[in-house]
């Protein structure tokens, strides 16, 4: 058993317009939660988590999470022996497609790990310049503990779909088109990510113009995928806070700011993606979206992860 009660819960910050009111929220449910703003890297702010802290294990909190159960955190969670050096990652609910997957979601720390990181800014390998879960072990428990919002601005609804459009063409750190070289690339994405991530990444570039900026997710995700799968760019970048903070600022708000000029450029996504991976993105309505949103629920991930 890890007694939660006892771990110290570290709350991550970093340019997020929804984070002070998600923290105010989190310190009234959890008074001893922590919080680490301000550090840039995604490996530097989760090895200051394990410097803040000093309990074995550890909570952390993204900045655009809001909790759904915070009584989870005074509970007790077992364990088996053999899984103590995990990683646990929690489910959380996308609010602008309604994706329920461990991505952003509430995560569970041996201290010891966090303390030793080196990932993304820090890799050691490719394999761990994008993501935690592919060098470091992970076990995804398929319990809904929070909602992620990423609809704080423009940017942060883009920026969330944009780093999901290209996360969802890995797996292992490697690219579908790299793995299975001898496959075309409508045959190789399936087959390398596998059915749940193939699913997630059609929600994204499909579901949430219901939501107030869920264009900009839709945009970034399917803008993400074709620049990944289709124009060879460099994977690793979507780590780099300097590269996401330029893109923004000189390439897509000044040309896409304007809706009707996004719209155009959403829609030719589309139908290069559909052309050249055969992915049958749709562009759904608000009531649409909606709809999808209340009657699905998506394929379940849980058990312990591979790392390479």
């Amino acid at each position: 058993m890890i007694d939660l009660s006892t771990c110290d819960v570290v709350f991550l910050s970093f340019d997020e317009p929804n984070a002070d009111d998600h923290f105010e929220r989190i310190s009234a449910a959890i008074p001893r939660a922590l919080r680490v703003h301000g550090v840039k890297g995604f490996d530097a702010a989760h090895r200051r988590a394990g410097e803040a802290a000093t309990s074995q294990h550890v909570i952390t909190i993204d900045a655009d999470n809001r909790l759904l159960d915070p009584d989870f955190f005074s509970a007790r969670f077992d364990v088996a022996p053999r899984d103590r050096a995990r990683v646990f990652s929690f489910s959380a609910r996308n609010s602008v497609n309604g994706l329920r997957y461990g991505n952003g979601g509430v995560k569970i720390w041996p201290r010891s790990t966090l303390l030793t990181l080196q990932t993304h800014e820090n890799a050691a390998n490719e394999r761990g310049a994008v993501d935690f879960c592919w060098t470091v072990p992970y076990f995804q428990v398929n319990r809904l503990l929070s909602e992620v919002v990423v609809t704080g601005s423009d940017y942060q609804a883009f920026r969330a779909g944009f780093r999901e459009g290209v996360k969802l063409n890995l797996a292992d750190g490697q690219l579908a088109y790299d793995a299975h070289p001898g496959m075309s690339r409508a045959e190789a994405l399936p087959t390398h990510i596998g059915p749940s991530n193939y699913e997630r990444l059609r929600v994204w570039c499909s579901v949430g113009v219901d939501e107030e900026r869920g264009d900009w997710a839709i945009f970034g995700a399917r803008l993400g995928c074709v620049k990944t799968a289709l124009r060879g760019f460099d994977v690793s970048k979507v780590a780099d806070y300097g590269w996401t903070d330029y893109f923004w600022n000189e390439k897509i708000a000044p040309a896409y700011s304007d809706v009707r000029a996004r719209a155009a450029e959403s829609e030719a996504l589309r139908m290069e993606l559909n052309e050249a991976l055969d992915l049958d993105i749709r562009d759904l309505d608000a009531e649409a979206s909606a709809w999808f949103k209340s009657t699905f629920r998506g394929q379940r991930a849980y058990g312990a992860m591979r790392v390479v």
